[in-house]
């Protein structure tokens, strides 16, 4: 007889002790975050709370729209004569203007809010599909509503690349 093959949950793979970010922390520090751990994203805690998830993917999107602003805006001043408009004429400066907007925005401003969260004991297999579902790369985990970790799709992949995960039907390929 066949044994029960094993359920694997969100408490086999998660990563615990993490490293987090506040989400008053600016964009640049950020960057070297994850430069200096790294990593593509971080869970956004504030006063020991969940309150959002924050990847460079956020960042990428977040320097798209100040391009598209940038592009369609001019710079407009005032002086002795009156209004004036002086339109952006080179990347070079729709370059400048998007790189003085980034080093005042903070992760609260480009973050995820109120990220999706699985529970610890989530079967992989529903953890997975909600990657996929939710086009996402990291899930918090939580236990009674409290933060206790993290899967991500790279702790999946790495669950299969070293062998320890078997298919339910129990054939490896």
């Amino acid at each position: 007889m066949n044994p029960t093959p094993r359920i694997w949950t969100a408490a086999d793979v998660m990563r615990v002790g993490l490293h987090t970010v506040p989400s008053t922390m600016p964009l640049p520090d950020f960057e070297q975050e994850l430069v200096a751990e790294r990593v593509s994203g971080f869970l956004v805690v504030d006063e020991g709370r969940l309150v959002g998830v924050i990847s460079r993917a956020d960042v990428v999107r977040q320097i798209c729209a100040e391009r598209e602003v940038a592009e369609r805006t001019s710079d407009f001043y005032f002086d002795d004569t009156g209004f004036h408009e002086a339109p952006m004429e080179s990347l070079s400066d729709i370059a400048d203007r998007i790189g003085e907007r980034l080093e005042t925005l903070t992760v609260g401003d480009v973050m995820t809010r109120q990220p999706w969260t699985v529970p610890i004991d989530m079967p992989l297999m529903e953890i997975a599909g909600k990657f996929l579902d939710l086009k996402v790369h990291r899930l918090p985990v939580t236990d009674d509503g409290t933060l206790v970790g993290i899967v991500t799709t790279v702790d999946l992949v790495r669950l299969i690349a070293d062998g320890r995960y078997v298919p339910r039907n129990g054939l490896a390929s």
